[in-house]
């Protein structure tokens, strides 16, 4: 059985971890020049409005609404962040983490095509579509490469957990708060399905990585307490992914509860919660969510023996 407790004592880590989170960010517009300026073609008027060591935002504004694009970059992985609204008060907000040493032409590619999908991405329809068809022609050219590697196991991980993150959202949509729970829940799936020589140590590494994304997302206000939140959430969900293996009749309203109905929150004694429907509803709604949960575990499972492959 995983040792689940027996590396809980390395969340006392967090607050140390914690304090060197942005002395480790690395020079976003030196080594990310070459995306910051394919992400500028997607709008003529988008122009790098804040920049600094630790993290870029390209921003640009018009009668219809405005555009802004956040890089930052950390410990091995960078996150863009794309957020459009109009004036008719609607908004659209897509994610991304990839590993700092993808072919920046791949992850421009990437974002692209997820760009294309989206029913209203806030970018021009026609000047889309030309983009994503010049780059799927150019990166023909390129030698395609995952990143990952020996060293960058733990990153590899956080990438692979946040890219099933997307799965619960499809389901219902989710905060961003309950986006980090679900990111956490993955988390400790993959760290669960690596080699245990390594759990110690990849926890560390993976810590470090959440508490990125808590302060990507300025949510580090909203935790009273850091350490027991990281403490407690190893436990239940490595408890909670146990039971789901082991019980078919496993009753999910817990997870649910973490993941839509109290995110972040803290409570000494963990009990069960009814999912908030009614009747029919409740029970269609608790299946569906199950369906979505097994789901995501197994794409995660099913995706680590192809990464181990990659490095080892």
């Amino acid at each position: 059985m995983w040792t689940i407790y027996s590396i809980g004592f390395l969340t006392i880590l967090s607050c140390v971890i914690y304090n060197t989170v942005r002395k480790k960010k690395s020079q976003v517009t030196s080594k990310f020049s070459i995306l910051i300026h394919l992400l500028l073609k997607l709008d003529k008027k988008l122009v790098v409005e804040n920049g600094s060591n630790d993290e870029i935002t390209l921003f640009s504004s018009n009668i219809r609404g405005s555009i802004a694009i956040f890089l930052a970059q950390y410990s091995g992985i960078i996150s863009v962040i794309i957020e459009s609204s109009t004036i008719e008060n609607t908004s659209q907000k897509k994610e991304w983490f990839f590993l700092d040493n993808i072919n920046q032409y791949l992850i421009f590619n990437h974002i692209l095509n997820d760009l294309k999908n989206l029913n209203n991405s806030g970018f021009d329809h026609q000047i889309l579509k030309r983009l994503v068809d010049k780059s799927n022609h150019s990166i023909q050219k390129i030698i395609l490469s995952n990143g990952y590697s020996p060293y960058n196991v733990a990153q590899s991980l956080f990438v692979i957990a946040f890219s099933e993150v997307e799965k619960i959202n499809d389901f219902r949509k989710i905060s961003q708060k309950g986006s980090f729970e679900v990111l956490f829940f993955n988390c400790v799936v993959t760290l669960q399905k690596s080699d245990s020589k390594q759990q110690n140590e990849l926890w560390d590494q993976l810590v470090a990585l959440l508490i990125f994304y808590l302060e990507n997302h300025n949510l580090m206000n909203q935790i009273k307490d850091l350490e027991k939140l990281l403490a407690d959430r190893l436990a239940l969900y490595g408890e909670q992914i146990q039971q789901i293996k082991l019980d078919p009749d496993y009753n999910y309203n817990l997870l649910y509860d973490y993941f839509f109905l109290r995110p972040l929150s803290l409570h000494s004694k963990i009990k069960s919660k009814v999912i908030q429907t009614s009747g029919l509803s409740r029970t269609m709604q608790s299946a569906g969510f199950s369906k979505i949960v097994l789901f995501m575990i197994a794409d995660l499972e099913e995706k680590l023996p192809i990464l181990q492959s990659l490095i080892f």
